[in-house]
């Protein structure tokens, strides 16, 4: 006789298993290409979008051009010699001065009496010295007497002198033609000797500091011709003049060259402005040339990101001659090789990326 739980067992077994087999057979099949989709677009977005242009050949002069600070020719803080109080003020900030014009009178009353005594005593010293001198010649004095008498009046005399220049230093003056740029003291104030009272510059002239690296040092004699131009004047070139070259480099090795020039009518330049400073060669020759934009560190390690079968590669190269918006290419990088000019902050050595503009590098640098 056959056993009726083995024989109903059976079938419910089988009930319950293969629902679940179906039913795990059915979530791997699902499953499996919403995975692959998403690698898909995974690996599109980690593409960095840049821009990129190519690396050419142009022909170019063997000339230098770089940035520098106009300063003044000549600038000055201007202290008080004297003690007193303000009388009188004349120094109004960018009025123009003459050299000795008077910025500040202070008062000068006790000056002026100081100078007067000095000066009656010199005076009398002076006839006394006459008189002795007379006397002397006719035996009626001492030779001791009359040295005592020409003794006190070189000493009359120097006190007149520090006398007058005492009452002197009661005008404050502008040292040099110029314009007064700020002012520190006001009418019935007490200023003390030593206390600093006005700043003057001369604009008649300015000074473009520049500061050339070793390779080019040479180029740059006193006396040499150069161009000088403004963002602030596009189109106008103020001719220059190296003024003077320092002996001794910095740290990073370049020397600060003075380039001296007249300062147009209107004072164009000011002090503090940025100004571009070109020595032009003679002759053009072909070179290779890279945009500056491509840089991703100073000048003196340049390095840039190739870009090579959709990924960015970090490249060092030998940097030359410096134009305004290129470098020369001596060695590192080939005609025709694509730079990332935008983009490369965001770039490490073999990013992924994705080019949505290429720019061919000008042939004029």
């Amino acid at each position: 006789m056959k056993n009726p739980k083995t024989i109903t067992g059976k079938p419910k077994k089988h009930k319950v298993v293969l629902p679940l087999v179906s039913l795990l057979l059915a979530l791997l099949w699902c499953c499996q290409p919403r995975e692959s989709q998403k690698v898909v677009v995974k690996k599109d977005v980690e593409r960095i979008p840049v821009s990129v242009a190519l690396v050419s050949n142009a022909a170019v002069r063997d000339s230098f051009s770089t940035v520098g600070t106009v300063e003044a020719f000549r600038e000055a803080d201007i202290f008080s010699e004297s003690t007193g109080l303000v009388r009188r003020v004349s120094a109004e900030p960018g009025v123009p001065k003459k050299a000795g014009e008077a910025l500040f009178i202070l008062d000068d009353e006790l000056a002026t009496a100081r100078q007067k005594k000095a000066d009656a005593h010199y005076r009398q010293a002076k006839r006394d010295v006459e008189r002795y001198k007379n006397l002397y010649s006719e035996g009626a004095v001492s030779l001791s007497a009359y040295e005592t008498a020409q003794l006190q009046l070189e000493e009359s005399d120097a006190e007149f002198v520090a006398a007058t220049r005492k009452y002197s230093d009661t005008k404050v003056k502008a040292p040099f033609s110029g314009i007064v740029t700020a002012r520190f003291v006001e009418q019935g104030e007490l200023v003390q000797e030593g206390k600093k009272v006005a700043q003057m510059v001369d604009l008649s002239k300015v000074k473009v500091i520049i500061f050339v690296p070793e390779r080019e040092i040479v180029k740059f004699l006193p006396g040499t011709l150069l161009a000088v131009t403004s963002d602030l004047y596009p189109g106008k070139d103020f001719g220059g003049k190296v003024y003077s070259v320092s002996d001794k480099a910095g740290r990073d090795h370049t020397f600060r060259v003075e380039v001296v020039l007249q300062n147009p009518t209107k004072s164009v330049f000011r002090s503090g402005m940025f100004a571009r400073v070109l020595l032009k060669g003679e002759s053009e020759r072909q070179a290779l040339l890279v945009p500056r934009v491509a840089l991703v560190s100073g000048i003196r390690k340049p390095e840039l990101f190739v870009v090579r079968n959709g990924k960015a590669f970090l490249k060092s190269f030998a940097a030359g001659m410096e134009l305004q918006k290129q470098l020369e290419v001596l060695s590192g990088l080939t005609a025709g090789e694509s730079v990332v000019i935008s983009g490369q902050n965001e770039l490490h050595d073999g990013s992924d990326v994705v080019v949505i503009d290429q720019k061919k590098n000008p042939v004029a640098p």
